[in-house]
């Protein structure tokens, strides 16, 4: 399908942004906002643009943004207060079609198909969104348009802040030929790496091999490369009511029976699940594991909660009693995988009077950050035993 339908709609600066607008006297100053801590050993959550100017960006240690810019106002995050905002932003774009992803607390894909007689073409839709954020938050909120997902995040990131940019079907090879190889998603340093000793730097490198050459040298990575690298993406947008459970698994190259290993794995496949809970809101109250060992034989085991999480601690003690209760790692594993079901929204699950607050804080700085700068780029102490796989 070849029709613009797709948006990709980004807040600019959004933490910054909020605290600018909160208090004047910060308009036009180098707003950073702290991560989990404002001490030297905390990380910049968001930098506003006049910060940004000076080298400072989302996940740099407070030590060095405050090197870089010492003049610079350094707050606190309020997520409280920036979930109140984002609230009044999704009601925005839910006005304009029922097919919103969520990805974040500041990030959507829209598929506006079918709604041109109400309110116009895509590119009428994106500038009349643009205009009521404007006016009813006072922010501004960058924009994409194109024909699939992938396009239309690299277009709304193109002319940041307050930004409208269009890819049609006819200028997707010229804007893919000059594209940084790890502006694709997928592609991390680690994997950046790898496809320069080829001398693979630009979407465009890519090209000249084929889909079984990719395959063959990157499996599923080299597979989903072929495919973005030119522009090409399939997914569909989803609202939060069609998300049934949200799982990961991985298939091992080699059969492995050090739990460890295992576990370390484990957790890095439980804040996958984690982040995919937290960016659509939503919680479950049912924890499920998959194992299947070399002769392919495959089991499933599950956990009903009396209260719904979405925090990737609780994800993965839960996941992980399950496989050591149930004898699971008694040999090697092929395969092993882990999700959650059961979904309610945030908010309308039972609540837990014994939670910690910093627990959810932490998850949601860390995710942010995530979502900035890739998934590997930061993550709790535990999944270094991978070395960043």
């Amino acid at each position: 399908m070849s029709k613009l339908h797709i948006l990709h709609a980004d807040m600019d600066a959004f933490f910054s942004a909020v605290e600018q607008r909160e208090n004047p006297e910060l308009q036009k100053k180098p707003v950073i906002v702290g991560g989990v801590s404002l001490s030297n050993r905390g990380v910049v959550s968001t930098a506003s643009y006049e910060a940004r100017k000076f080298g400072v960006h989302s996940a740099m240690p407070i030590a060095k943004a405050k090197k870089l810019c010492p003049a610079g106002i350094y707050l606190p995050a309020r997520h409280g207060l920036y979930k109140k905002v984002s609230g009044e932003i999704f009601a925005i774009l839910k006005k304009y079609t029922p097919l919103v992803e969520k990805l974040s607390i500041d990030e959507a894909f829209l598929d506006v198909k079918g709604c041109e007689r109400l309110y116009g073409d895509s590119i009428e839709i994106a500038e009349k969104i643009k205009a009521e954020v404007k006016q009813k938050t006072d922010l501004t909120i960058s924009i994409g348009v194109s024909i699939n997902k992938f396009l239309a995040k690299l277009a709304s990131d193109y002319d940041k802040p307050d930004g409208l940019t269009v890819i049609r079907k006819k200028d997707i090879k010229e804007f893919m030929r000059n594209l940084d190889i790890d502006k694709i998603w997928g592609v991390g340093d680690v994997f950046a790496a790898k496809l320069a000793e080829k001398k693979i730097y630009k979407a465009s490198d890519i090209w000249p091999y084929s889909l079984e050459e990719l395959k063959k040298s990157y499996g599923k990575a080299g597979v989903k490369l072929f495919f973005l690298s030119r522009g090409i993406d399939n997914r569909d947008v989803k609202s939060q009511n069609e998300i049934k459970s949200v799982s990961h698994e991985e298939t091992f190259g080699e059969n492995i029976s050090d739990r460890d290993k295992l576990f370390a794995y484990l957790f890095k496949m439980s804040e996958k699940v984690s982040f995919r809970l937290h960016s659509n809101s939503i919680k479950g109250a049912t924890i499920f594991i998959k194992v299947r060992y070399s002769d392919f034989s495959t089991y499933s085991r599950q956990q009903s909660l009396k209260v719904a999480v979405n925090s990737s601690e609780e994800i993965y003690q839960r996941a992980k009693n399950l496989l050591i209760q149930n004898n699971l790692l008694d040999k090697p594993l092929r395969l092993l995988g882990i999700g959650v079901s059961n979904l309610c929204l945030e908010g309308q699950e039972q609540l837990n009077l014994f939670a910690e607050a910093n627990e959810d804080q932490l998850d949601q700085t860390i995710d942010e950050l995530k979502r900035k700068y890739g998934f590997n780029k930061i993550s709790r102490a535990r999944k270094l035993y991978l070395n960043n796989d």
